[in-house]
């Protein structure tokens, strides 16, 4: 624990271990994206527990992962079919760290804010919800414009950016939680006396990590092996660790071990990128370890090496949405097989907050009702027949004719049902182009409430980020969730 708090210096506020010792620490983390009201609610709760506690709250910046989220939702309702839509924000950087990403150009936030209210001022399909939308446009706005007062003080890139303007519409909200992101925990003793023990023990660790995914798999009948996570690599002469690495603005790579000896080599599958000694003073191999950084090497823990160190070393709760908390399940017996402890339990919240749009009083087996209607239309045209067509001689000539063929065929040997129904089938044909306009009615029916239905799920979407939600409807949920 000493270790991994030496220094809590955060947003230019430090504390020194023999301060914070006896102080509760909160925690939560996500990727540096565009938070959702059901991952923004994790930091609420760190705030009201600080409060409850008396202690810190801290938000772990998961910047170390690839960047596959740099975009934003949008609600699309203009369209004859509502959809939700992504506004690009970051291109071709998949592969590529958070951290990484830098912003020398304005132009593409002012390019994503110009995007995101054309977008939404289209959705003023009425008075009514005119004044939602400009509601919405009003907040998107007001954060683009954070972010610029950002930028224009120097800061670029993508991680700061937006963490800044988050942390300003927090402030609104009395959220003071520090920040920290996983390449500064990356960067403290206590991590790389983390990485070391699972460096020294890579073999007995990847078989636990392994048989724990295998028994989680076996117990929710998952047969795919590459979820929840894939199984670590054992090669002939090295180990995969759960462990990324990369060069400095480059994409990130598997982390190897390779034990030769009395020597520790890591490597990211292509070259050694470090050589620590087995026999050596600890000190001294998180010395090799630290002199990658100097060559703009990074090693940085993947999702169950990020919690399992701030659960273990760093906070006192750690506070997980859903997805987080299925894979830490895992986490938990990996701890106590390996670390031989009861793992420190962990909180899971989540939250659904939808944008203040009326979506329509509308089931889906209204759909699927109108749906059989038209199907049934094909195989007995004769039964949406209006009084019109049944007064029709031709259409009633070919009434008579299919009961006719369906008794015969009741009784009918093989060959001769199958003509039965060949002729019937052509009977319907031809009775379903007499009942064409009550077809096409039925049909645009479907369509319209296909429609709804589209629109109902673009409105009932739970992750548009909060920067589009108007103000007046996050303080009116968040402010009193708690009380």
């Amino acid at each position: 624990m000493q270790a991994a708090q030496d220094k809590l210096c955060i947003n230019e506020f430090t504390l020194d271990y023999e301060t914070i010792k006896n102080i509760p620490i909160i925690q939560t983390g996500h990727e540096p994206i565009l938070y959702h009201p059901g991952i923004w609610i994790k930091n609420h709760l760190v705030q009201y527990l600080v409060n409850k506690l008396d202690g810190i709250g801290v938000n772990m910046i998961v910047n170390n992962d690839a960047c596959n989220m740099g975009f934003m939702y949008v609600p699309i309702l203009s369209e004859k079919s509502a959809s939700v839509g992504k506004v690009t924000l970051v291109r071709n950087k998949d592969h590529v760290a958070y951290e990484e990403i830098v912003f020398d150009d304005f132009g593409i936030i002012l390019q994503l804010k110009e995007e995101v209210i054309n977008l939404l001022s289209r959705n003023i399909l009425h008075e009514d919800v005119k004044t939602t939308i400009e509601d919405m446009q009003d907040m998107f706005g007001q954060f683009i414009n954070r972010i610029g007062e950002y930028y224009q003080q120097g800061c670029t890139d993508m991680v700061g950016l937006l963490t800044a303007a988050r942390r300003s519409l927090e402030e609104d909200f009395g959220i003071e939680n520090l920040e920290a992101p996983v390449s500064w925990m990356c960067d403290t003793d206590g991590f790389y006396h983390f990485l070391l023990h699972i460096l020294y023990e890579a073999e007995r660790f990847v078989k636990i990590y392994n048989e724990k995914l295998a028994e989680y798999r076996r117990i929710h009948k998952i047969r795919s092996k590459a979820n929840p996570l894939p199984d670590l690599k054992i090669l002939r002469d090295s180990t995969e660790i759960p462990f990324w690495v990369w060069k400095a603005e480059g994409q990130r790579a598997k982390c190897y071990v390779m034990n030769e000896g009395d020597d520790i080599k890591i490597t990211d599958g292509a070259e050694v990128l470090v050589t620590l000694k087995k026999g050596d003073d600890v000190i001294n191999n998180i010395t090799r370890l630290k002199t990658l950084l100097e060559i703009g090497i990074k090693i940085r823990p993947r999702a169950i090496t990020t919690t399992m160190f701030s659960r273990l070393f760093f906070s006192d709760v750690f506070i997980h949405g859903i997805g987080g908390a299925k894979y830490d399940t895992i986490t938990d017996e990996i701890i106590k097989e390996f670390f031989g402890i009861d793992p420190p339990g962990f909180v899971t919240i989540s939250a659904t907050l939808y944008l203040p749009l009326d979506a329509y009083d509308l089931d889906e087996r209204v759909l699927y009702d109108i749906q059989r209607n038209i199907d049934d239309m094909s195989y007995n045209p004769e039964r949406y027949a209006p009084q019109k067509t049944r007064n029709e001689p031709e259409f009633m000539n070919r009434v008579k004719e299919k009961q006719g063929l369906l008794k015969m065929m009741a009784v009918g040997n093989a060959d001769e049902k199958g003509r039965y129904f060949r002729q019937i089938k052509e009977l319907n044909k031809l009775m379903l182009t007499q009942i064409n306009a009550e077809l096409k009615k039925k049909q645009m029916e479907a369509n319209i409430v296909r429609d709804k239905l589209a629109y109902n799920e673009v409105v009932k979407f739970r992750e548009f980020p909060v920067c589009l939600y108007p103000m007046k409807v996050l303080r009116g949920y968040v402010l009193n969730i708690f009380s």
